[in-house]
């Protein structure tokens, strides 16, 4: 078998076998964690059983006997020797994955050096986390298709904290209208092709300011544009509190065509909500889920800029069409979950199965 096939989604089988019946949870993490906070945390509060927090990095909270343990996307070598050697004496390993590393290798859309971590990751720990695991929890359809050989894949959707929808937020009273889009380091495509998305609307509307995040490059890519704010990454923690202390109006969710971004998640429908604000959304997969075109948000073409643009300028100049829009942004009621989640942390009833 080859090097490429080595490093992909289709080598990876989950192989572990586990007859003991769980005692309680153990949720293995890098600390903090977004994908902790948004598939994890919340659900684990209906927890019938006992739930630790294991911290990358650090020894195992308690004895790991009888433990269920939630793998989430990352392992060191300290944390897997540690698994490997309660392996006899656990009751099932779970392993979360909310992007597609092994796609990650060789998508040259991404850093360089973010796609080094991850083929050394990936190299290193994904066939031992594979003999460990009974179960692979994965964000998206995509990702479920990629990973269909691993054996035991369920679909996991977001389900955080919940937070003031929209419509509880105050109005924005004031002229102006921020437009946002906030991308971390994986997100480079998108803030590239918005670009010349976003340029003409700000000639069009001198009402519009936008926000992006982005640090240095996005600052030289945007460098020239008009009332744009370019903020550096942050903290997860501090990212979640600026979310719900801060109210912008409209959120922008592109999805250019690349072999990673592909396999997201439609967690940013809610990344947007949060902030108080309606979106515009790349038609397709994985938003077309959660999004209605004119109802609760704007669908258009991932290719087309044009139609982005007219998009965007129709909803900054019509309030009224803003909030009807934020008006019927609302929790998806048909959220997707592992059966042996649902098992450990018993969900409502709207929650559907992967």
């Amino acid at each position: 078998m080859g090097q490429r096939s080595l490093l992909s989604a289709a080598s990876f089988r989950c192989c572990g076998e586990y007859e003991r019946t769980p005692g309680h949870i153990v949720v293995l993490t890098p600390v903090p964690s977004p994908t902790c906070d948004i598939y994890l945390r919340e659900r684990l509060r209906r927890s019938t059983l006992p739930v630790h927090f294991w911290s990358l990095g650090e020894r195992p909270p308690v004895p790991l006997d009888d433990a269920f343990v939630i793998v989430v996307r990352y392992v060191d070598a300290a944390s897997l020797a540690a698994l490997e050697n309660a392996k006899s004496s656990l009751a099932g390993v779970a392993y979360l994955l909310d992007d597609d590393v092994a796609a990650a290798i060789g998508d040259r859309y991404l850093p360089l050096h973010y796609r080094l971590y991850m083929m050394h990751f990936w190299a290193r720990y994904a066939r031992r986390i594979g003999i460990l695991a009974n179960e692979l929890w994965v964000s998206s359809d995509v990702l479920a298709r990629r990973y269909a050989t691993a054996g035991n894949v369920h679909r996991i959707d977001p389900a955080p904290e919940r937070f003031a929808l929209p419509n509880a937020r105050p109005t924005n009273e004031t002229a102006d209208v921020s437009v946002f889009y906030h991308g971390q380091k994986t997100h480079r495509a998108d803030r590239q092709w918005l670009r010349d998305v976003i340029a003409p609307v700000l000639d069009e509307c001198s009402s519009c300011r936008f926000e992006i995040v982005g640090g240095r490059h996005a600052g030289r890519y945007y460098a020239g544009l008009p009332r744009v704010t370019v903020l550096p990454p942050m903290p997860w923690p501090e990212y979640w509190r600026r979310s719900e202390a801060t109210r912008l109006d409209i959120g922008l969710a592109p999805l250019v065509s690349t072999p990673f971004n592909a396999a997201r998640s439609w967690i940013k429908y809610l990344d947007i909500a949060r902030f108080g604000a309606v979106g515009i959304f790349a038609a397709g997969e994985p938003y077309e889920s959660v999004v209605q075109d004119g109802y609760n948000g704007i669908l258009r073409s991932p290719d087309n800029k044009l139609a982005w643009s007219e998009a965007l300028i129709d909803l900054l100049r019509d309030s009224t069409l803003r909030r009807r829009l934020a008006g019927a942004i609302g929790w998806p009621t048909e959220i997707k979950t592992p059966p042996m989640l649902k098992r450990l942390a018993p969900s409502d009833s709207t929650e559907g199965r992967a």
